[in-house]
């Protein structure tokens, strides 16, 4: 091997790294500012000039397209140059499609379009303001890949067609997304900044309403949102479906989607909607596409009690029915320096390549005038000393030497006259070469102001700038997108919204097992001495399950059994520990206010729907400590609190100075001496007295004060005549 580079591995890593960073921004990835095109978008358009496929010219197979493209300017693939050519001629991805396709380009449910040697294409009648002056020095032109071929740096353009189409692509360390706009507005804040140059970001944002969609739809673009888009280059905006709603009979209506967000694929909608309705997420019978070359997406609700509105939105949360765009205005400025812009440095900077451009045209023109007037002067030379020149042709050896030397002409003007036709040198024709030269004059005259004044140049490029407007299609010049500037749009919509809702009892039986029953009274419970506890639910609510280790798991009571199926204990419907036992039960949406109290005296107050969780594991609401556990959950709607403890002692105390906690470790309620703990406890009104079961009577203590102490007291002696086993409830 002779080539042999000693050089450290990283470094070379780097340089060759960097050089391939550097070409993926500037030749592939981003658009120029200038043209708003990319270098393969810019090569198709060029190509298809050269090959004079203009509006009014015949069309040409795709294939022969990009076959001078990949052959003379960009040497890549020709898939790659295809698509780029398809998606130009598609009027579902550009606002304003710079290419006019024959054939099968593609729709918008995401099916290709046909080989490039079934489709024919040519440009635009919009496209050919890309070429102003191309063929007079308007811009300027690079070697080809190869060098046998010009191709130019930049596309003298009269559009903001970085903001009109917009732009997408990914490099290397960065990206970018512009989305199109309405071409009447752009237009219209180019004449505001050209009037005043120093306008603000909010003066120029007054004349775009927001972007202009291809495929149309909502946007959602609050005004902070959109100042900081305009001015910074970079924000996000929401876009939605448009729909409307369709009655149909026996009351039902039918919700129609008429326009889905950009950039989103037809049929991929269709299929997240189905799948939702299949996995029961959507309160809808079915969908249908019903679309033509116009959008028709059918939603038929479950029933025609459930609120379109909501139901659009629930729809809108969950599928790309609507979808969020974020914008990156990151573009390439003067063809070669990747930078995130604003709206007004674009523009400004497009500007600024305007006035280039037609000084560039303007002094190729003067010179072009200079040289056929120089010509015409000759010509009025002939008519002057016609009889002279004509013997010096006749008799002189080199008749173009003698006429220069004798009538002080330049080359290019003895050139001229030899070359003149008798047929030339009627008196008519002189009239017409004096009436020339004027033309000619004033022509400079006005060109040389553009280069030359300012104020001139303004007002030209405003008159070009509104007489494109006027010149525009209807379809391009009116506005697609509807621009929503609500700030507090919001999607916090569930499917448990739609759920019709079905009120039961939840049973608690004595050996904790769970089942739900549509009628149940106090009858049935004295009937039936199994059940310890009836708990009145909905089926939007949900169950609390208290448990000996101080946590709280969350049951749906739709899914525990009901009618004549067996009840089930809480081991097979919540995830519980070998020694975790149920301690109480509690329907979460009552908002009511439980009394947490454990073995060893601890306790607070805290509120059910605060203790409500989507975590399988269940949430832990009082920290326990040395082998500390829940001991009983009250209902808190009485505010005396009666304790017993091993050591026979009977606590009464006020519970109102207890604090209410989300959760925590609570604050000591009963004092309690090692190998003590609480055994039982009762919350009670004051004025109806302390009862307890002995066996099957029920006994009472009326006169109680001897038993009502403070809090973390240690209590006194039970009162005679309780039961042994220190409970309330035996």
């Amino acid at each position: 091997m002779k080539n042999i580079i000693k050089d450290n591995i990283n470094d070379i890593l780097k340089t060759r790294y960097l050089s391939y960073a550097v070409s993926t921004i500037i030749s592939r990835s981003l658009p120029d500012l200038r043209d708003g095109l990319k270098p393969v978008h810019r090569r198709i358009i060029y190509s298809m000039y050269l090959l004079k496929l203009f509006n009014n010219s015949s069309f040409k197979k795709s294939a022969r397209i990009v076959g001078d493209v990949m052959g003379k300017f960009h040497p890549h693939g020709d898939q790659a140059i295809y698509q780029s050519l398809v998606r130009m001629a598609q009027d579902f991805s550009s606002r304003v499609t710079l290419i006019e396709g024959q054939g099968n380009f593609g729709n918008i449910d995401g099916d290709n379009a046909a080989a490039m040697r079934y489709t024919e294409a040519r440009l635009e009648e919009i496209t050919e303001l890309f070429f102003d002056g191309i063929e007079e020095d308007s811009t300027t032109f690079s070697e080809n890949y190869d060098g046998q071929n010009l191709e130019p740096d930049v596309l003298p353009s009269k559009l903001p067609n970085i903001l009109l189409n917009g732009a997408s692509g990914i490099a290397v360390g960065m990206a970018t997304n512009i989305p199109p706009h309405n071409l009447s507005e752009l237009n219209e804040c180019i004449i505001q900044l050209i009037k005043k140059p120093n306008s603000s970001d909010s003066e120029l944002i007054k004349h775009i309403k927001g972007p202009d969609l291809p495929t149309g739809g909502e946007i959602i673009l609050n005004p902070k949102e959109k100042k900081n888009i305009y001015k910074k280059g970079f924000g996000s905006f929401l876009i939605k479906s448009k729909w409307h709603d369709e009655k149909i009979k026996n009351g039902m209506y039918e919700i129609v989607i008429t326009e889905i967000p950009f950039q989103v694929n037809k049929i991929k909608i269709i299929e997240q909607l189905a799948n939702l309705i299949n996995l029961k997420k959507l309160p809808l019978d079915d969908v249908r596409d019903e679309s033509d070359e116009n959008i028709r997406i059918i939603l038929k609700p479950k029933n025609r009690n459930i609120d379109k509105n909501k139901l659009v939105d629930l729809c809108f949360k969950l599928t790309d029915l609507s979808v969020k765009y974020s914008c990156n205005f990151n573009v390439l400025d003067k063809g070669r320096i990747p930078k995130q812009l604003g709206l007004k440095s674009i523009l400004s900077q497009f500007i600024d390549f305007r006035k280039t451009t037609i000084k560039r045209k303007s002094k190729f023109n003067i010179n072009k005038n200079n040289q056929r007037l120089e010509i015409l002067k000759g010509y009025l030379i002939v008519f002057a000393n016609l009889d002279k020149i004509i013997k010096i042709i006749r008799n002189k050896e080199d008749p173009k030497k003698e006429i220069i030397k004798v009538f002080k002409l330049l080359e290019i003007q003895a050139d001229a006259i030899l070359n003149m036709r008798l047929g030339s040198l009627k008196k008519l024709d002189e009239f017409n070469i004096n009436k020339e030269i004027k033309k000619l004059k004033e022509l400079n005259t006005n060109l040389k102001k553009l280069i030359n004044n300012e104020h001139y140049l303004n007002k030209f490029i405003m008159k070009e700038t509104n007489d494109i407007t006027d010149s525009l299609d209807e379809n391009i010049k009116l506005r697609r997108s509807i621009v929503n500037t609500n700030d507090d749009y919001d999607l916090d919509i569930k499917i448990d919204e739609f759920t019709e809702i079905e009120k039961f009892n939840v049973l608690l039986s004595k050996n904790n097992l769970l089942k739900k029953v549509k009628d149940y009274s106090d009858n049935n419970k004295e009937n039936n001495n199994d059940i310890s506890k009836a708990i009145p639910v909905s089926s939007n609510h949900k169950l609390l399950l208290f448990l000996s280790s101080g946590k709280v798991m969350t049951l749906d009571p739709n899914l525990l059994p009901g009618g004549k199926a067996n009840p089930k204990s809480y081991i097979e419907l919540v995830n519980v520990g070998v020694d975790e036992k149920l301690i109480a039960v509690f329907n979460a949406n009552t908002q009511e206010k439980l009394i947490f109290i454990t073995k060893f005296g601890k306790g607070f107050i805290s509120i059910s729907e605060n203790m409500i969780t989507n975590q399988k594991k269940g949430k832990n609401i009082i920290n326990l400590k040395n082998n500390d556990e829940l001991l009983n959950v009250h209902h808190y709607k009485n505010d005396h609190l009666a304790m017993t403890s091993k050591n026979q002692k009977l606590l009464i105390f006020d519970t109102s100075i207890l604090p209410t906690l989300n959760k925590g470790a609570g604050v000591q309620l009963m004092k309690i001496k090692e190998k003590d703990c609480i055994i039982d406890t009762s919350l009670f009104d004051l004025k109806e007295g302390l009862f307890w079961n002995k066996g099957s009577k029920l006994k009472s203590l009326k006169d109680i004060d001897f038993w009502i102490g403070k809090r973390a007291q240690v209590g006194k002696k039970i009162p005679k005549g309780f039961n042994k086993n220190l409970k309330f409830n035996s």
